[in-house]
């Protein structure tokens, strides 16, 4: 006998297990009966398998044996099938499928040694997947056509509330999916026999090309077609016949009702192109008029309907590309807000009114994105971008930064710390929306040097907190000159404390000396404040006091005396009340040079006092007409009284005055600190065109900081002129950078020798290193 050929024993033991297999076994499964089969002939045939399993010719027969012996009980379904009717197809594939998976169950056990041996030897399928093969060519391509067109009839009728076929679609749609495996196992669960993928049963987390499915791809694409067909009368229906808010509900319980027999009946590997179609009819074909709708958007807006907002972004969230028709009716309900606000006149001049009209606003805003779209992120960006459209004018910084003043020096008197901070946070939340946010930096810086230097803010605390928050903001970068400020009063503190611990005890020629040391820079400082005077040598050696104090401890520093910003208490032994005043030290001056002289002109007191004419002009109205002590500016009520019109508050060089010696006040203690005045129109107009030029100069600063950062990172690559400007614009954030303004900036760099124009390529530029 050839070694090529099985053995005679082998081939009369086979017979023998031939007759047990159709005795005990497969003659039940042709009439659907299982028998309760004897353990001891499932062990012959696990042992004759595991006899011959081993050898060459033995095994290869066994293998073919075994997968014949499918073959033959798939034809033979194949057969009983055929001539039952369609309507019936699905009962009797499932029951003939149940058995088929049966004897493939029950063979595979017993024929398993084949697998150790012969199909890992010969790289030929396994016995789970070569009995697959045949099950699918043999038993369920014939039907494949006539099982889809009847799973989806059964599928549709789901979808119209017949649920009582769903185990039928869960069986067949499952049989699919097995006919789609590639390296298939079966195993029985209670009593029934699952298939698996066993090679992508055993990845972990490794990416794994995704599985072909043609089987399920087939019933896909008439499934789809069904669905098409369905859903599209459905929604055109619904369209019709209802509003928008209507329609919105009925698609949503739709939707959720879809998923739900989605999840129960379908692969999920089909979800997604299954909701594709579904979402496309149901919202891509009627977002815009549902949104133009009387009953739309601006509708659910205008009335405050928020929760069929809520219900629109539910059903619209399944569609993203809906969401920019929300974003054309959303951003421009915004802008109408908040130019509503600005357009009252009596709110927009008085930022203790305007800027908290447009906290609310926010806030309510805000509130509307979390509440209806979920917090968005899209529909987050889509509202900030619509304040800043309505708020990139230059106007809105500066109120705001006159609101944080407003609370930094009063606003915040009598709140708790709980108010503070909400009310910080609120003046954050409306900064983010500011367009120009190098002009509120710049307002900001000026505002907070001036509050600080004048010892006019509640608390430190209260600055130091809202830096912190800006810096969160906004960068390190941003809030330097305000932290800046901030050290130097902590180290004033320390210098205040030493000075006070000299022998003279901070009070040279018995005057209180209160001093406040500032680094240059940081502050923001007019030079009018630092005019020179021309001081009593009691006075001009108290300050020579300190700075000889400060110059032993700080020899590299050089002191420069802000001596127009000084406040002063004075104390009138001459009155009958002994009035104390808080004044300038022009005021001072004023008053020492009329103590000399019984009268002077306005002129000649300037000339003694060593200062402007515009300077002891504004400083005798304090003396004059400050409200704490003459509130209705009468003639002879002021500290000092003369030849000028005090109702009409003109006072000319010429005019001479004298001091009141019968001033009389019922408070001990006033001000006569000068009041700020009203500017002109013509002043207001170069004031705004000197402010204009210098944030026009900080523009051009960041623009050229920014361009030679981005060309000294780019060394050795091309970098052309539309696309520098491009990166120019996205990179900074301070203020909005337009192209021209960009391009002239970079013509200033190529005139400074930073970059140059490319010899090869005149639309690119290079760094010079």
């Amino acid at each position: 006998m050839s070694a090529n050929q099985p053995a005679e024993e082998y081939l009369n033991e086979l017979q023998e297990i031939d007759k047990k297999l159709y005795d005990f076994l497969f003659k039940y499964l042709k009439v659907g009966e299982f028998p309760v089969t004897t353990p001891g002939t499932n062990m012959k045939i696990y042992n004759f398998a595991q006899k011959w399993g081993n050898r060459e010719a033995e095994s290869k027969d066994l293998y073919n044996y075994y997968n014949k012996t499918i073959k033959d009980y798939a034809i033979e379904f194949k057969k009983q099938i055929s001539d039952i009717a369609s309507n019936e197809i699905i009962d009797a594939f499932i029951d003939r499928a149940n058995r088929m998976d049966i004897i493939i169950n029950f063979l595979k056990k017993t024929f398993s040694f084949i697998d150790f041996y012969y199909t890992r030897f010969q790289k030929c399928p396994s016995l789970a997947a070569s009995a697959l093969t045949i099950y699918r060519q043999e038993l369920f391509i014939p039907y494949q056509k006539e099982l889809t067109i009847e799973v989806n009839k059964l599928l549709n009728e789901d979808r119209y509330g017949k649920y009582d076929h769903r185990n039928k679609i869960k069986k067949i749609l499952s049989i699919m999916k097995t006919m789609d495996l590639s390296s298939p196992e079966i195993t029985k669960e209670k009593e029934s026999y699952i298939w698996y993928n066993e090679k992508v049963k055993e990845q972990t987390n490794e990416n794994i090309e995704e599985p072909k499915t043609p089987v399920q791809d087939y019933w896909y694409e008439l499934f789809k077609q069904d669905t098409e067909k369905y859903i599209s009368h459905k929604a055109k229906n619904d369209f019709q016949n209802r509003s928008t808010p209507e329609y919105i509900n009925i698609q949503l319980e739709y939707v959720e009702e879809e998923h739900k027999r989605q999840e129960e009946l379908i692969n999920p590997i089909f979800h997604k192109k299954i909701n594709d179609v579904i979402y496309e009819e149901i919202i891509g074909k009627y977002m815009v008029e549902l949104v133009d709708m009387d009953t739309g958007v601006n509708n659910m807006l205008e009335n405050n309907k928020y929760s069929e907002l809520t219900d629109l972004y539910k059903l619209f969230k399944l569609y993203p590309k809906s969401f920019d028709l929300i974003d054309k009716k959303l951003q421009p309900y915004i802008k109408k807000r908040g130019t509503a606000i600005n357009d009252d006149k009596e709110k927009s001049r008085d930022p203790k009114k305007f800027i908290p009209e447009l906290i609310n606003l926010k806030k309510e805003m805000d509130k509307l994105v979390f509440d209806c779209f979920d917090n968005d992120s899209h529909f987050q960006d889509a509202k900030d971008k619509a304040f800043s459209i309505f708020m990139k004018k230059e106007f809105y910084a500066k109120q705001l930064t006159n609101f944080v003043d407003f609370c930094m020096r009063a606003g915040f008197k009598g709140k708790s710390e709980g108010e503070v901070e909400n009310t910080l946070k609120d003046i954050i939340n409306l900064f983010k929306c500011l367009d120009s946010k190098l002009v509120f930096q710049l307002e900001a810086n000026k505002k907070m040097s001036e509050r600080l230097i004048k010892r006019q803010s509640l608390s430190t605390i209260n600055e130091m907190s809202f830096i912190t928050k800006l810096k969160q903001e906004a960068g390190i970068t941003y809030i330097s000159k305000m932290q800046e400020m901030i050290s130097d009063l902590e180290k004033n503190k320390v210098v205040m404390e030493n000075y006070k611990s000299c022998p003279n005890k901070g009070c040279p020629n018995g005057i209180k000396l209160d001093v406040t040391v500032i680094s240059q820079g940081a502050w923001e400082i007019n030079k009018k404040e630092m005019e020179k005077y021309i001081m009593p040598n009691y006075l001009s050696s108290c300050l020579d006091d300190f700075q000889n104090f400060y110059k032993l401890k700080h020899q590299a520093h050089q002191l420069i005396w802000c001596l127009g910003l000084s406040k002063l208490e004075i104390n009138y032994l001459y009155l009958k009340n002994k009035n104390i005043s808080t004044s300038t030290l022009p005021q001072l001056l004023v008053l020492l040079a009329l103590e000399k002289h019984e009268k002077l002109s306005i002129k000649m007191i300037a000339q003694i006092c060593g200062c402007s004419i515009t300077r002891i002009i504004n400083d005798i109205q304090g003396l004059v007409l400050n409200p704490s002590f003459n509130p209705h500016c009468e003639q002879n009520k002021g500290i000092v009284i003369g030849s000028f019109d005090a109702k009409k508050k003109e006072f000319k060089e010429s005019d001479e005055i004298s001091i009141n010696k019968n001033f009389v006040s019922s408070k001990i203690k006033i001000s006569t600190i000068p009041l700020v005045q009203k500017k002109t129109d013509s002043e207001l107009k170069k004031q705004e065109e000197d402010e204009a030029k210098i944030v026009k100069t900080y523009q051009d600063n960041i623009i050229q900081a920014t361009a030679t950062r981005i060309m000294k990172s780019r060394i050795g690559q091309e970098t052309t002129h539309v696309w520098l400007i491009g990166e120019c614009s996205k990179q900074i954030d301070l203020f909005r950078a337009q192209p021209q303004q960009i391009k002239e900036n970079i013509e200033k760099l190529i005139e400074k020798n930073v970059i140059k124009r490319n010899e090869q390529n005149r639309t690119c530029y290079d760094y010079i290193a």
